[in-house]
């Protein structure tokens, strides 16, 4: 998948804007996960800047896409108990009757990060790095689109 500028100038700001007003009042739980999505956020935008403006810092994507891959998967799943929709949470209840579907957007985020690490890892230029880039960005946005609530 091919991600214009456009799309990953966009894609940066919906997670950055996302989540700066998000974590107003948050404790416990709900304050860890926003804590994660930030940082997740954080490592999307460091990427989405480099490939908007040329300039590709190989170690640097490669270290998003691990930070990235550590907050997926067992760990994003560890983020959602039961019972842990207490404002100002964005999660949609859809979490948790549509489990499965969860656990394996959690587990793409996983690959899609571990797979545009290693797309740097290997020296992948900058369309193949946008392509990594890009499938991780469905990811998050599949994700968000089933189980997240717009405030």
């Amino acid at each position: 998948m091919k991600l214009g500028r456009t799309g990953i100038a966009l894609l940066g700001t919906l997670v950055v804007a996302g989540t700066a007003l998000a974590h107003t009042g948050a404790t416990g739980i709900v304050k860890d996960r926003m804590d994660a999505m930030s940082e997740i956020g954080d490592q999307v935008k460091a990427v989405g800047t480099m490939l908007k403006t040329g300039a590709l810092d190989l170690p640097r994507v490669s270290e998003a896409g691990e930070v990235i891959a550590n907050h997926g998967g067992a760990a994003m799943v560890k983020l959602f108990p039961e019972d842990s929709l207490h404002p100002p949470t964005e999660a949609s209840p859809a979490i948790w009757t549509e489990w499965t579907k969860f656990q394996a957007l959690a587990d793409d985020l996983r690959s899609a990060a571990l797979a545009l690490k290693s797309t740097a890892d290997e020296g992948g230029d900058k369309s193949q790095i946008a392509e990594a880039f890009g499938a991780l960005g469905e990811t998050c946005k599949s994700c968000h689109q089933a189980f997240r609530i717009k405030k």
